[in-house]
This record gives C-alpha cells, sequence and structure tokens, in this order.
C-alpha cells in the first residue's frame, strides 16, 4: 500500500514475524531533483496488532509523524 503525504511517497506493509503482526512503513523523502532514490527511511513497528488492518492502519499514522516531524521542507 503507498500513499503521497506532503510530498513524500509512504509504502506499508504488514507481516507476521515470530507469530506476532508487524508494520513496516519506508518513507521516500524526494530530492531536489524530484527522485526518491537517496532518502529513504524505514520504520519497523511491532506491536500488539489485532489484525493486519489496525497495523497498516498503525503504520500510517507513524509514518505521517515522522514526516511532519523529519521534512519540514517536504511540504
Amino acid at each position: 500500500m503507498q500513499f503521497t503525504f506532503q510530498s513524500c511517497l509512504i509504502s506499508m506493509s504488514a507481516s507476521i514475524d515470530d507469530g506476532r503482526i508487524v508494520a513496516n512503513a519506508r518513507i521516500f523523502v524526494p530530492s531536489s531533483d524530484g527522485s526518491f532514490d537517496d532518502d529513504i527511511h524505514d520504520l519497523c513497528l511491532d506491536d500488539n496488532f489485532i489484525d493486519e488492518n489496525e497495523a497498516l492502519a498503525f503504520a500510517r499514522e507513524r509514518a505521517m509523524g515522522w514526516v511532519e516531524e523529519h521534512c519540514v521542507n517536504a511540504a
């Protein structure tokens, strides 16, 4: 699942690791030429998620919070 937030591209997924549902978010921050190749940040979120939907919703919230905190010029 991908979406754009404040010009950053965010890719999210959920998987099972050691019997637990984990969420992952990869944040691509655009460079001055508009490419997303150089500035990439990964978030691995290991919580007691009930299901994949909850994991993805949490990953979305956390990724958007990360962008708001770290990418003031990406808006």
